[in-house]
């Protein structure tokens, strides 16, 4: 798979295929098929989507248990039926239990898409600089999505003037999304919405000197978030602003509004916490995403907040994409 976005894989079928290895007589975990997938940060979405796929007489999910072995706290429902079925197959179920030493079962074969997916990231990292522009842009650009479907997102792009803050360009796509959310591969979710947008803007002469976006850039656990992704990919100088910490460490006891303190990965600083606001107590993360740096990131983002907990470009894409689902 290239760095851009070509063959993303239907990590649904790559589920189901796994859990069709998992012989009678044997069970098998949440974790251990997304390790078989390539990661164990998918363990989270392997547990919704076995409660939310459709099960029917054919389902294999009653093979699928916690880490612990108990019954009664796995996603597939209540766990008496689950375990009879499981003692038609031969596995001893004591007091709503799987002794996973005796009845468990991880000789998976299979793709591990999470695996190549990482390799990709790897790639764009390899690609990414963090040297660019010295000059303040006049017109920002953010990018966002929005679910009004699981497997639909609406995006939308919103032009911004720096001075001032106010918008003065949109546009809005929709589209089919094929890829999960699964932590740090946002990318693979949102990219061809994003760039599908950045179409429409580059058509229109409207496309941003610089583009803020709905998610890390290199504030990542590869250092290869959805904002630098789309910065490689598309050529673009990008910055990643989220609401959430995806991963390293920062001090935000007694943050004081429009203060920004480290936030430090692996040893080194590669993002900053801001409280945007005295009304907005949690802080937004800001990081380079590509052919930005450090400084101008957080120099361009504090020029940006107005009052809001997101700054304007990012604001008023979220509102938009927002408007565009309903």
């Amino acid at each position: 798979m290239p760095v851009a976005v070509g063959g993303i894989p239907d990590m649904g079928r790559h589920l189901r295929e796994l859990l069709a290895q998992v012989p009678p007589g044997r069970v098998t975990t949440y974790r251990g098929l997304a390790e078989a997938l390539g990661n164990p940060i998918a363990t989270r979405w392997v547990a919704q989507f076995l409660l939310q796929h459709e099960h029917d007489a054919a389902c294999l999910c009653h093979r699928v248990v916690p880490g612990d072995g108990q019954l009664d706290r796995s996603a597939a429902g209540e766990w008496r039926p689950r375990a009879r079925r499981l003692a038609a197959e031969g596995v001893e179920v004591r007091q709503g239990a799987v002794d996973l030493d005796r009845y468990g079962f991880d000789q998976f074969a299979g793709d591990r898409p999470l695996e190549s997916l990482k390799q990709v990231q790897e790639e764009v990292l390899a690609k990414v600089s963090l040297r660019g522009r010295r000059r303040m842009p006049d017109l920002v650009g953010g990018v966002d999505v929005s679910y009004p479907r699981e497997d639909e997102g609406v995006g939308a792009y919103a032009l911004v003037e720096m001075a001032g803050g106010s918008l003065v360009w949109s546009v809005t796509v929709r589209r089919r999304v094929v890829f999960p959310y699964i932590t740090s591969y946002l990318s693979f979710r949102e990219l061809p919405i994003h760039l599908a947008l950045l179409e429409k803007a580059r058509a229109a002469g409207r496309l941003a000197e610089v583009l803020l976006v709905d998610g890390s850039g290199v504030l990542h656990q590869r250092h290869a978030g959805i904002a630098s992704h789309l910065g490689v990919v598309a050529g673009v100088p990008t910055i990643g602003v989220t609401k959430k910490l995806l991963c390293g460490q920062v001090e935000l006891e007694g943050l004081r509004p429009l203060e920004s303190r480290p936030v430090i990965h692996e040893g080194r600083m590669i993002g900053v916490a801001i409280r945007p606001s005295l009304r907005s107590r949690r802080p937004i993360f800001v990081s380079p995403g590509h052919r930005v740096s450090l400084a101008m990131a957080e120099k361009v983002v504090r020029s940006l907040l107005a009052g809001r907990r997101l700054p304007e470009p990012l604001y008023w894409a979220d509102r938009l994409s927002r408007s565009a689902g309903r």
